[in-house]
C-alpha cells in the first residue's frame, strides 16, 4: 500500500501540448508489482522509465540523478507532504522544456526532484494525474497500453462511466461497502486496497485486524494492518468480492490501488469529471496481499491550484 502525498507551495506555469503522431497516441505499459510504467523522453533524451501515479497531482517528478545527467534548471522549491500534515518536506523543483509521451510532447514543465522507492526496479521519475488535463487518458493494464485521446466521456445507465471530484488535484471516488460510503483515491502506484482505520469498526469483518506489514510516506513510517471484509465494495456497475483491505491509521481517505486497477481499462476525463471502467467481469476478485517490508514511496503532487 503506497499512500498519496500533496505538495502545498507554488505552481510555475502550466504546460502546452503538442502531438507529434497523427494516429491515436499509444505506448506500451509494464506492469511491475502490477504498477504502471512507462518509456518517456525528456528534452529529445531517453528513453526513461516513469511510473505513472494517478494519486500525485503534480504534472511530473523526477530523479536526482536524472536531473543531474540532463542539466535541469532550478526552478526553487516546494513544501511536500502527505494528507496525515505530519512532517512536511521541501522539494526542489527543476525545469523541464519538454517531455514526451507516446509521441504526445508536453513542454514547459516543472517538476519536483524527488527519488521514487527503487522496490519496482528502475525508476527515472514520475507522471502525475495533472500532465494528462487535457486528454482522456486510458490506463489498459489487460492489454499493456497507454492511450491518449481527445474528446469527452458521456455518462452512462450500466454503471461504467462513474463521476469523480479532485479536491487535492487527484481523483476521488465513492465506494460503498454495506452501508456505508467511504471516498477513495484512484491510484494508479497505491498496492491494494485501503480505508481509513477510523471506519474499521464501521464495516463487517471476517476476523479481526492482523499485522501485515509497514508502510511509508513522505512523513515516516507506520505499522500496517488488515482484515477481509464480509461484504462486497463496489464501484459504478462493478463489485470487489470480500476483499481483503488494508487500514490505514491516520489517512482520512481510502486508497483503490494498483491490485484493482490491473483488472479494469480505467480512462479518466478531467474536464468532464468522470471515468470508465471496462472488464470481462463485474465482479473482482483480489489475492490476500502477503506481508513484505516497506512498499513504494509515495510520492508528491503539485500546489492546489
Amino acid at each position: 500500500m503506497r499512500l498519496r502525498c500533496a505538495l502545498l507551495g507554488l505552481v510555475l506555469g502550466t504546460p502546452s501540448v503538442a502531438s507529434t503522431d497523427a494516429g491515436t497516441p499509444q505506448a506500451p505499459l509494464e506492469l511491475r508489482r502490477s504498477m504502471p510504467f512507462v518509456q518517456v523522453l525528456v528534452n529529445g533524451k531517453g528513453p526513461f522509465t516513469f511510473g505513472i501515479d494517478t494519486g500525485t497531482s503534480s504534472d511530473a517528478l523526477v530523479a536526482p540523478a536524472l536531473a543531474e545527467s540532463l542539466g535541469l534548471e532550478a526552478a526553487g522549491t516546494v513544501q511536500a507532504g502527505d494528507p496525515s500534515g505530519k512532517n512536511p518536506r521541501q522539494l526542489p523543483l527543476v525545469r523541464i522544456a519538454r517531455l514526451s509521451v507516446a509521441g504526445v510532447d508536453f513542454q514547459r514543465l516543472t517538476a519536483g526532484v524527488y527519488t521514487p522507492s527503487q522496490a519496482e526496479g528502475r525508476c527515472d521519475g514520475i507522471l502525475g494525474f495533472a500532465l494528462f488535463r487535457d486528454w482522456l487518458l486510458t490506463l489498459d493494464s489487460p492489454g499493456s497500453r497507454l492511450t491518449l485521446e481527445k474528446g469527452k466521456l458521456a455518462p452512462s445507465t450500466d454503471g461504467s462511466v462513474v463521476p469523480f471530484r479532485a479536491p487535492d488535484g487527484v481523483p476521488v471516488v465513492d465506494l460503498h461497502v454495506g452501508g456505508e460510503t467511504i471516498p477513495a483515491v484512484v491510484d494508479s502506484r497505491g498496492q491494494g486496497l485501503a480505508i481509513p482505520a477510523a471506519r474499521a469498526e464501521q464495516l463487517r469483518r471476517v476476523g479481526d485486524p492482523v499485522v501485515i506489514g509497514r508502510g511509508r510516506t513522505i512523513s515516516g513510517e507506520f505499522e500496517v494492518r488488515g482484515a477481509q471484509l464480509a461484504d462486497d465494495v463496489e464501484l459504478g456497475g462493478f463489485r470487489i468480492h470480500q476483499p481483503f483491505v488494508a487500514f490505514h491509521p491516520s489517512f482520512p481517505i481510502g486508497n483503490l490501488g494498483a491490485a484493482v486497477l490491473r483488472q479494469l481499462v480505467v480512462t479518466f476525463d478531467q474536464r468532464s469529471m468522470l471515468l470508465r471502467l471496462q472488464a470481462p467481469e463485474r465482479t473482482l476478485v483480489l489475492p490476500r496481499p502477503q506481508p513484505r517490508g516497506p512498499p513504494a514511496a509515495p510520492d508528491a503532487g503539485p500546489p492546489p491550484r
